[in-house]
């Protein structure tokens, strides 16, 4: 064959390479793409929340959280009519059981029910709880029934996450559930029962009406008034989504085409939180949004680094700190005299060593925000903390340029991102067990940089192929393949 011949040839299949790259698929062909990741979808989800359920709910030391009785507690109350109320009598009872896979039985006729109002945490997660002993009966009254609702939340987070993302692209809509199963973060949380995982579901709940809004904006007050709802039962839950929803809600306020239906969420917001907001503020005697301890927690925040002052990143030493310096004891259902020293105990320290308060917040919040904490779980394999952070800032910037609701998606998770890890850093830091809000904006991110690049690499390589003299390129790279 003649050399001239020989380098058309290449010349050709080069550029056919390239415009493989830039034509979209078949029709017939992505469908069955969508649907091979669907059933991959299916089969890593199910096999990997059965391992995870394995290793971490053994029949023999099942995992399970010495706050979660009490919530559970707190849920037989409600039967009975008791908001925000644990029986003392009944949950001592069942501790002295030592068994974490015990009936939660009621409590014996020899002693009488000791009704108390409980403050030491947000009592939201008791309403939860109460709804998986309605919703699975046949299960054993204990910590299984919440456990199986968490895993029926997490089956509908798959639902949840396509259709975030499928009216952007079905096969990133598909791709996105994969994602989701696959997250080691998100697989962990589910394995046990307690609020900790529930502020996923709320957080993607959130994000997909906020992005109703502009894909059906004639709507937009019914899903705000929707949203209001559900971070007004967040609050409830935990008291770090009253920054969250100042935020949400706020930009909502700041965008022209919804600033005036913003008003509904605004309104069903405060008319859901207004009960809790009464409840703290007559606890405390002051204007209160919660009663949770938060002055204990930041404590235990300092224990994070090395110190001289007998500080540790767990509860019990500062139980033990507060009870042999105070001489206050820690009560179940109120650690509002705890806090109150602990609070005392914070400024000391603060006022001795302000440099190495400073370094602990600075310290922990760099932390946070890399991933780099002692307990921070990468989401992927092959994916470290940092690196999936950086990619997750290109996926901002992608979703900026790609304006419209992506624009949008993109600030709202992005700045959601940055007051979760903000405001956990000034009291604790953001770990495993807290890395949820924060898990999800940056999934957000991270989806919408794939979307940005998969619609950006055909234009960029029709426009290579479409400059002069790439030919000679092309079909070198043609010979190098």
């Amino acid at each position: 064959m003649p050399r001239e011949h020989s380098r058309a040839v290449v010349a050709r299949a080069g550029r056919s390479a390239l415009r493989i790259l830039a034509t979209p698929l078949p029709p017939a062909v992505k469908k069955t793409l969508i649907a091979v990741c669907l059933l991959a979808t299916a089969l890593l989800w199910s096999n990997s929340r059965i391992l995870a359920l394995r290793v971490k709910q053994d029949p023999e030391r099942p995992l399970v959280l010495s706050a979660y009785y009490v919530y559970h507690g707190m849920a037989a109350a409600l039967e009975e009519g008791r908001l925000g109320q644990l029986d003392l009598t009944r949950y001592r009872e069942y501790l002295a059981l030592g068994n974490p896979s015990a009936v939660y039985a009621p409590a014996s006729d020899h002693a009488p029910p000791q009704f108390v109002d409980y403050h030491s945490l947000d009592i939201g997660y008791c309403f939860i709880v109460e709804a998986g002993r309605l919703a699975f009966p046949t299960l054993p009254d204990n910590h299984l029934r919440a456990l199986a609702l968490q895993l029926l939340a997490d089956l509908g987070m798959l639902v949840l996450v396509y259709a975030l993302f499928a009216p952007w692209d079905a096969a990133l809509g598909a791709l996105a559930a994969l994602l989701y199963a696959g997250n080691k973060v998100f697989c962990w949380l589910v394995c046990f029962a307690f609020y900790y995982y529930w502020e996923v579901p709320f957080t993607f709940v959130v994000f997909g009406l906020l992005l109703l809004c502009h894909r059906r904006a004639p709507r937009s007050a019914f899903y705000l008034g929707i949203a209001g709802f559900v971070l007004g039962f967040a609050v409830w839950v935990r008291a770090s989504w009253w920054p969250l929803t100042f935020f949400l809600l706020g930009l909502a306020l700041l965008t022209p085409a919804l600033r005036r239906k913003a008003v509904v969420g605004l309104a069903v917001f405060a008319v859901l939180t207004g009960p809790q907001v009464c409840r703290s503020s007559r606890a405390r005697g002051h204007l209160a949004l919660s009663t949770r301890a938060t002055w204990h927690v930041a404590l235990v925040g300092l224990g994070y680094y090395p110190n001289p002052y007998g500080l540790e990143p767990k509860d019990e030493p500062v139980f033990r700190l507060i009870r042999e310096k105070y001489g206050v004891a820690v009560r179940t259902e109120d650690y509002g005299e705890h806090d109150r020293a602990a609070r005392q105990e914070f400024l000391s320290i603060l006022r001795k060593d302000p440099r190495f308060v400073l370094r602990s917040l600075l310290g922990r919040l760099r932390e946070s925000l890399l991933g780099t904490t002692a307990t921070s779980l990468a989401p992927y394999p092959f994916l470290s903390n940092p690196l999936y952070r950086l990619l997750c800032l290109g996926g901002l910037v992608l979703m900026v340029v790609g304006g419209g609701e992506r624009r949008w998606l993109g600030l709202a998770a992005a700045g959601t991102y940055l007051v979760y890890v903000l405001v956990t850093s000034l009291f604790y830091f953001v770990g495993l067990a807290y890395d949820n809000v924060s898990q999800v904006a940056l999934f957000v991110l991270f989806l919408g940089g794939l979307d940005g690049a998969g619609r950006a690499a055909p234009r960029l390589i029709q426009r290579w192929i479409a400059r002069p003299g790439n030919g000679g390129r092309a079909s070198a790279f043609a010979v190098s393949e």
